[in-house]
């Protein structure tokens, strides 16, 4: 009986070492992956922003026109050096750019029109 208890006290102490050591892995496995997508996006962001440039002088096409064209190079960019290439999270990444972008540039529109309006108001 005494062989029994231990026996069993044995199998339950390695079968939930068993279930700590797969859900470390599994956990691991998973934050291994995300950082892994991570890295990719900040290389593929990285090297679409020339590209934005490139396609913010394109007068006469639109905007989802100029997205596709970063897009397309962004593809590009991600078969020439091996990198998965996520069409959702490259798309995110040039929206965030092209909005930091556009508040950056109207932040100096602004500021000259103010300068303007001082200039105007001292006359």
């Amino acid at each position: 009986m005494e062989n029994l208890s231990l026996i069993l006290s044995t199998i339950a102490t390695a079968v939930g070492f068993l279930v700590t050591t797969l859900t470390f892995l599994l956990k691991f496995i998973k934050n291994a992956k995300a950082k892994k997508i991570a890295e990719n996006v900040i290389t593929i962001g990285n090297a679409i922003i020339p590209y934005i440039e490139q396609a913010e002088s394109f007068i006469n096409y639109s905007g989802a026109e100029k997205k596709e064209f970063v897009m397309t190079k962004a593809n590009q960019f991600a078969i020439n050096n091996g990198i998965d290439f996520d069409a959702g999270l490259v798309s995110a990444k040039i929206e965030e750019l092209v909005k930091l972008s556009k508040e950056v540039n109207s932040r100096d529109k602004d500021k000259e029109q103010k300068a303007l309006a001082i200039k105007l108001q001292s006359l």
